[in-house]
């Protein structure tokens, strides 16, 4: 009877253990095992180019643990970034809307690579620095009109370039799917600021898929 019953109290903890295992994201106490996790940024950003620029970013990110000790477990990062910027009139106040019209964009492809401490107990807090390279693609389109002067024209310039840089992200998971995050990137300053663009930074969630 006894050998029966202790199988039967493995056989019922199998599911637990099993759904530990699967829990997409560093677990309490640190990663056993070097398991591939996935997970989505999707933030809302402000930034300074040629002028302010609101935009949005969404960074999938795949990583599995390095290291781990009591208090922290340290990964390595592997993602891709694709974001997006529009600098608008409105925020641009020294120009007028009555005689200036148009924005500027910026679209941003990059692979990105970095490290990431998943923090406390329970590895709700991560703290990451990563590097990143590749196309930042920018669109000036505007059009002037000075009736007084008797002045008018339109004109549009484009640029791409290969564009490297370094970004920071703090993210705190609150569910077993979702977290938060704030960042903050800069390109490196090696050539023009207005079409690469100077810094940015975010907030938005965090989503834990794998």
């Amino acid at each position: 009877m006894k050998p029966l019953l202790v199988c039967l109290l493995s056989l019922s903890s199998l599911p637990a253990q099993a759904l530990e295992l699967r829990q997409p994201y560093i677990r309490e106490g640190g990663e056993t095992e070097h398991r591939l996790h996935l997970q989505l940024d999707a933030s809302f950003t402000f930034g300074i180019g040629g002028q302010s620029a609101l935009g949005v970013s969404t960074h999938l990110t795949g990583y599995t643990a390095l290291w781990n000790s009591a208090h922290a477990t340290g990964t390595i990062d592997v993602g891709v970034q694709l974001a997006y910027g529009n600098e608008p009139i409105a925020l641009a106040p020294w120009l007028s809307p009555d005689t200036t019209d148009g924005a500027a964009h910026r679209v941003q492809a990059l692979a990105t690579v970095g490290h990431t401490f998943h923090m406390g107990q329970r590895r709700r807090l991560a703290f990451g620095v990563h590097l990143f390279g590749g196309l930042n693609h920018w669109v000036s389109s505007y059009s002037v009109h000075y009736a007084s002067e008797g002045v008018s024209g339109s004109a549009t310039v484009q640029r791409d370039l290969f564009i490297t840089g370094a970004e920071v992200k703090l993210a705190y998971r609150f569910s077993r799917h979702v977290g938060f995050n704030l960042l903050i990137n800069s390109p490196f300053q090696y050539q023009s600021s207005y079409v690469q663009g100077i810094f940015f930074v975010g907030a938005g969630l965090t989503f834990y898929a794998r």
